[in-house]
């Protein structure tokens, strides 16, 4: 079963926090990330919204573990929102 990941994040630069990291790298890459099989990103205003289909619920939330949680409330507090959500084939495709 496909898995859906959407976060919603204001758009940070990397010289603006500890980690040096912008909100674009805090973002899985299509190509790049394991099991990431389809990205949509849009910028609306000073927000970022990034939808994602992954091959499994394992894949997504091994990217968006304990580590990416403890830099995106440094990073962004509590500006941001993520939801994660089962698929089927049907509505993946």
């Amino acid at each position: 079963m496909k898995y859906l990941t959407i976060v919603e994040c204001p758009v940070v630069y990397a010289a603006e926090n500890e980690h040096a990291l912008a909100s674009k790298d805090m973002l899985p890459r299509f190509g790049v990330t394991s099991g990431l099989e389809s990205q949509h990103i849009r910028v609306l205003d000073t927000r970022i919204t990034s939808v994602c289909i992954w091959s499994s619920e394992f894949q997504a939330k091994k990217y968006f573990g304990k580590d990416w949680a403890e830099k995106a409330d440094a990073i962004w507090g509590d500006q941001y929102q993520m939801r994660f959500e089962a698929i089927d084939a049907a509505s993946a495709a």
